[in-house]
């Protein structure tokens, strides 16, 4: 008992030192980019949840677990980026259309079949589906989903899978709990989707990481037949799976998942302040979303199903760093190129206007074994009380 009291210290005491303080929530949602207008961004995102509704929970869905999905559409409305001195705006879900899940072609065919008629709609043929990870709620889901879709110029039909996160920083036992709960209808989608002949390309930040990787897992273990290479691009962002030295989880759950898989790139920091909580309540096993250089073991020479590393450590982002993936504009730049299928070499010099959107390692050259990092300004760094959260985390656990 003692020791599990320990391990829930670091986190307890972590909400209580940032109480009030936006981490990975829907609150500071905003685009990362700014038009010329200055006019917000209005998005339509297909969702599956298997949250229970809740008519007083924004978005219309709560904390609570389901054991059903629902399905629809949201309509999410994001802001532009701030300029210094202006009034913050955040992000919100204007409105909700919920849609039969099931159809006589499936349990979750309804929701693949509102993607498809987006798709067309569109005169387009993909998708973009974001997995949220711990600390995040239904419109937060959401929200993101719009944010990162809008601003990686995805254009296409967008989508989020969301499982029921109880958005506290001190609940993330439960938190995975309900993640695993949600498994089987995550199973449910991808398999609608892999069937759907729409090109899928998925991001999945931190818990969300997890999911989709034990998802793909069991579809290598299964009996029944899943389509091999159905996604085309898997973003993986600050992965909250074990990679301890000798038992590597990640490496055999990205192994299952590669036939699925065309190409997968892995963004990873070593400032990612929730991942360090998350290495001491998994009893000191390192995280493979917080070991860039680690990762580097996951990149292979099989080209048809390659695996890119980038160290995403040198943008700000939350106070913990965790959200780089959405509020760095040096990654949300980086992915979409990503997304697009552009060679990590060719992200190394200007792109069809885009400037260079990563940089070779001082210490790894580019060359036969590359190290890439996010092209980030000298200006441009986390902050300092972000560093000071880092060296604290530690001592929060050591402590007790």
């Amino acid at each position: 008992m003692a020791t599990i009291r320990q391990r829930v210290v670091p986190l307890a005491a972590l909400a209580v030192l940032l109480a009030g303080c936006a981490i990975d929530d829907s609150g500071p949602v905003r685009s990362v980019w700014r038009p010329a207008d200055a006019k917000p961004s209005y998005t339509s995102v297909v969702y599956v949840t298997d949250r229970a509704p809740d008519a007083d929970a924004p978005g219309g869905f709560g904390i609570k677990w389901a054991d059903n999905a629902s399905c629809g559409v949201a309509e999410a409305v994001i802001p532009p980026a701030l300029l210094p001195g202006e009034k913050p705006q955040y992000g919100y879900v204007a409105k909700t259309w919920p849609h039969d899940c099931r159809t006589s072609n499936g349990s979750l065919a309804g929701a693949v079949d509102e993607i498809k008629a987006q798709a067309k709609a569109r005169n387009c043929d993909s998708v973009f589906l974001f997995i949220h990870g711990f600390h995040t709620g239904f419109d937060g889901a959401v929200l993101r989903a719009a944010q990162v879709g809008h601003d990686a110029q995805t254009g296409c039909a967008i989508a989020t899978f969301s499982w029921s996160s109880e958005v506290k920083l001190d609940r993330y036992i439960p938190d995975l709990e309900h993640s695993e709960y949600s498994l089987p209808f995550l199973s449910e989608l991808l398999r609608e989707l892999a069937d759907s002949n729409l090109r899928v390309t998925i991001l999945a930040h931190s818990t969300g990481d997890r999911l989709v990787l034990a998802t793909l897992s069991g579809f290598a273990h299964s009996r029944f037949p899943v389509r091999e290479g159905f996604i085309d691009q898997l973003v993986l962002a600050a992965a909250d799976v074990g990679d301890e030295k000798g038992n590597d989880d990640f490496a055999h759950l990205l192994a299952d998942a590669t036939p699925y898989v065309r190409r997968t790139t892995i963004y990873a920091s070593k400032m990612d302040g929730i991942l360090l909580v998350s290495k001491y309540e998994h009893g000191g096993v390192p995280r493979a979303g917080q070991r860039p250089k680690a990762d580097l073991a996951y990149q292979g020479g099989d080209k048809a199903h390659i695996v890119d590393v980038i160290d995403a450590s040198q943008p700000p982002a939350d106070l913990l760093d965790h959200s780089y993936f959405a509020m760095s504009y040096e990654a949300v730049a980086d992915m979409t190129l990503a997304l697009d299928g552009v060679p990590t070499a060719q992200r190394l010099t200007a792109q069809d206007g885009w400037k260079p959107t990563l940089v070779c390692e001082k210490d790894g050259p580019c060359g036969s074994d590359p190290r890439y990092a996010l092209a980030t300004a000298k200006d441009r760094h986390p902050r300092l009380i972000s560093r000071i959260l880092l060296t604290l985390i530690p001592l929060m656990s050591i402590v007790q």
